[in-house]
Parts: structure tokens; C-alpha cells; sequence
């Protein structure tokens, strides 16, 4: 497979706007069965990591990667927006790249805006940092991260929504959203984490 045959442009051309979309799209696939696992402290170690390629086609190969959980369910939303899905508890990690327009300031205050009216949110923070750095020379990264809790049903749940700006730019060209219960924000964090030191786009 030719993993990075997308030129940079070609990726650009297509661009998404940054929607306010509501915490339902942070959900993990409501069609996935999880797998019971033996005690809850299973459940909520950390997954396995392995570099994920995604945003492919046949005659050009994958235009994006990250290093994710490896045994998380790859789930195509959109031509730039992957979700993948645990498969053994309700969490999960949404990628959407190819983004244009806004800061990564201005996206994240868009974003809670855009949350306005949902039942039970919690705006528990909304932080810029430029110290994080790109383990895939997509740096220098500029990175907003909007944190949250809402009611699903009985369930209280915890988003973290981040906007990355690489390569020194002004605009944000990559989001990131983990969703889960909230006793698994530590390993929903570290997910987030590393998907974002070491998201890659073609170029």
C-alpha cells in the first residue's frame, strides 16, 4: 500500500469547516458490542499502541496517520473523519484532519459555544499550549483543548476536544475528540495525548 502518495495539496483541496458539532458525535458507535472483560481495572488499562493509517484510497494510498490503540475499531464518519472505537468499554478517539478557518483558540471557544443547551455540561477547562511537541516533524504545534462532562441517558460523560495547528501555522488543521465514562479520562488523556505528538498528514 503507498501510504503516502497524497500530496499535501491534494489533501487541502477538499477542506472541511469546523462545525459545532454536539457531545452525541463524541459517543462511541452505538452499533459496537464490547467484549466483557474480567474486572474493571482490565478495563481501564492502558490499551496497546500501534501506528494507524487512515483517510486511504486505492490509487493514492493513505493520506494520515497516528499511533492509536491498536485493537480500537476503525470507523469511517467522513472522507477526512475517522472514529475508532474500543471494543471493550464505551470510549473512543475521533479524527477529523484537513480542517481550515479558525484558530485553535477561536475553534475550541466555537466549539462550547456550539455546546450550549446540552443537558448537564460541565465546562471543566479550555487551555492553549505551544510546549507540545511533534514526534513526526509536523511541528511547531499550537494546541487548544476544551474539556468537558454531559448526561447521556444515566451516564455521565467526559470529552476532551483538542485543536492542533502544526507545521507553525495559524489555523487549526486537525481535531481530536476522546469520549468516555469519567473514571477513564486518565487513559482517554493518554490517548490524546499521543495521537497528537505523533499525527502525521502527507505532504
Amino acid at each position: 500500500m503507498k501510504r503516502w502518495g497524497v500530496g499535501l495539496a491534494v489533501v487541502a483541496a477538499a477542506g472541511l469547516v469546523l462545525s459545532g458539532a454536539l457531545p452525541a458525535d463524541a459517543a462511541v458507535d452505538s452499533s459496537a458490542k464490547y467484549v466483557a472483560v474480567g474486572t474493571a481495572s482490565t478495563a481501564q488499562s492502558s490499551p496497546a499502541f500501534a501506528r494507524r493509517y487512515f483517510s486511504c484510497y486505492p490509487d493514492y494510498g493513505c493520506s494520515a496517520s497516528a499511533v492509536l490503540p491498536k485493537s480500537w475499531r476503525a470507523i469511517r464518519l467522513a472522507t477526512f473523519e475517522y472514529r475508532f472505537a474500543d471494543r471493550t468499554a464505551p470510549r473512543m478517539i475521533r479524527v477529523r484532519v484537513n480542517l481550515r478557518g479558525l484558530s485553535p483558540a477561536a475553534a475550541a471557544k466555537h466549539k462550547q459555544a456550539a455546546l450550549k443547551g446540552t443537558r448537564g455540561l460541565k465546562i471543566l477547562s479550555r487551555k492553549t499550549t505551544t510546549t507540545m511537541k511533534s514526534a513526526n516533524g509536523q511541528g511547531p504545534l499550537t494546541v487548544t483543548t476544551l474539556v468537558y462532562t454531559y448526561r447521556s441517558g444515566s451516564t455521565t460523560r467526559w470529552v476532551a476536544t483538542r485543536y492542533v495547528a502544526q507545521w507553525g501555522m495559524s489555523e487549526a488543521n486537525v481535531e481530536l475528540t476522546v469520549g468516555g465514562r469519567s473514571k477513564d479520562r486518565a487513559v482517554l488523556t493518554k490517548v490524546l495525548d499521543k495521537a497528537t505528538t505523533t499525527i502525521a498528514l502527507a505532504g
